[in-house]
């Protein structure tokens, strides 16, 4: 048995020999494989890297050759620039020698030119006249004014002055107030006021006439109308040049004065319109009640339902006695008193709420005022003095609606008052005719 055994261990060794010298056999071919992969990869990257180094080369004495033509190039305009300073100088030396003592007439002549092209580039004269600021174009430059540039300068002193005293008619484009450029015939008062043919008042600012976005009271452009068309002799001259009718555009109107009081302004004008109602309201009901009261007096022994008085007499009348008549009369004017006074509580307390709505927008507007403050400081009058405006609407508001809601409910109270006392009297008349009468029937009963 033993001698089997080692028989077939024998055996299978020698069958698993060939089996792995065929798997290194493999193993090795792949290794060999991998490794002529590896050499390939590594030429093509080394070749490629040669390439690129090349191209860095070359472009790297392309860089150098462009430096150094830039600093022959420098170099040359060094030299150049020195050499024109040097003529610049030598041509100032020698103009300065050639102008002598007209070297100051001439400076005066070019301080002259400048301060005349501030004029003429804000003057409605060069409306008429665009081209004429290139007459003064002289003043820039550093040389001796020509002969005929003197003359230009000349002319337009000349024709400033004379253009001053003219009223005259000319075709121009027109900045409309929706933006739109068009041709149209300008009426032009001198320097001062420009107007087109519908008397619309025009301002000339960075060479172009536009039409104010604002225009004056209508009577104004009214007149101004009718001097266009040559049926007046009258017209309103702005004589700052159009700057005065330039702060109409700023001048808030009626409708952006009560957009500035916001939401409490819109609050305190409902308020008031609702007291005006009820104003209203109360003042013809009042009216209607003095009216029927005055009808009742004319027929006092026929007492009508349809009346305060009426109805105080009537219920006087159903009385038996004393007693019970002035009961019913208190009763009858105890009924009476709120229906005359209905009303009145609601407009004393609308014209005290609107000051206090007025005075709450006031505060909360300088809040925000002083918020601005802190955020973009005081540097700019202008911001504060227009939040402390637009504070200042409501307090404006709420007084304009308090005042005449008090002047209202004043004249209201008056009259409702006149007319419970105009009750009461009649009823303590009724009263003591009532008395009257029972003590004459008591007297006629005594005697009988």
């Amino acid at each position: 048995m033993k001698a089997m055994t080692r028989t077939l261990a024998a055996l299978m060794l020698v069958l698993a020999v060939p089996s792995q010298a065929n798997e290194l056999q493999q193993l090795l071919q792949q290794v060999r494989s991998q490794v002529a992969t590896d050499r390939q990869a590594d030429a093509e990257r080394l070749a490629e890297f040669r390439s690129d180094n090349a191209r860095q080369q070359a472009l790297l004495d392309q860089a150098r050759a462009r430096l150094a033509a830039a600093e022959a190039e420098q170099a040359k305009l060094k030299a150049q620039f020195q050499s024109n300073e040097d003529a610049l100088t030598e041509q100032g030396e020698a103009l300065r020698v050639r102008s002598g003592q007209l070297g100051e007439v001439f400076g005066v002549v070019k301080q002259q030119a400048q301060e005349l092209k501030g004029l003429v580039d804000d003057s409605l004269i060069s409306a008429q006249h665009p081209e004429r600021a290139e007459l003064l174009a002289f003043a820039e430059r550093r040389r001796i004014p020509t002969l005929s540039e003197l003359e230009g300068l000349w002319f337009l002193l000349q024709q400033e002055m004379t253009a001053t005293g003219e009223v005259t008619r000319f075709t121009a484009p027109v900045i409309q107030a929706n933006g739109v450029r068009e041709d149209a015939e300008v009426l032009r008062v001198g320097p001062f006021t420009a107007l087109t043919e519908q008397g619309r008042y025009l301002n000339y600012v960075n060479g172009a006439l536009q039409v104010l976005p604002v225009q004056p009271a209508g009577a104004v452009i009214d007149q101004a109308q009718a001097f266009v068309q040559g049926q007046g002799d009258t017209l309103v001259v702005d004589p700052s040049r159009g700057n005065l009718l330039a702060l109409l555009a700023q001048t808030p109107d009626l409708k952006a004065r009560i957009a500035q009081g916001g939401l409490v302004g819109y609050i305190i004008l409902a308020l008031g319109g609702i007291g005006l109602l009820v104003a209203l309201w109360k003042l013809l009901t009042t009216l209607q009640i003095e009216v029927s009261v005055r009808a009742q007096l004319r027929n006092a022994d026929q007492a009508s339902e349809r009346n305060p008085l009426g109805r105080v007499l009537a219920a006087g009348q159903a009385g038996r006695t004393t007693d019970e008549t002035e009961l019913r009369v208190d009763e009858a004017l105890l009924k009476e008193a709120p229906l005359l006074e209905r009303g009145l509580t609601l407009l004393k307390l609308v014209a005290a709420v609107a000051p206090l709505l007025g005075l709450l927008g006031t505060v909360t507007g300088m809040i925000g005022t002083f918020q601005s403050i802190t955020l973009f400081g005081t540097g700019d009058p202008k911001l504060m003095a227009g939040g402390i405006s637009q504070a200042l609407m409501t307090t404006v508001l709420g007084l304009c609606v308090a005042i005449p809601l008090l002047f209202c409910h004043s004249l209201l109270a008056a009259r409702s008052r006149r007319l419970l006392q105009l009750l009461q009297q009649k009823g303590l008349a009724l009263l003591a005719v009532k008395r009257e009468q029972l003590s004459d029937a008591e007297e006629a009963r005594h005697a009988a």
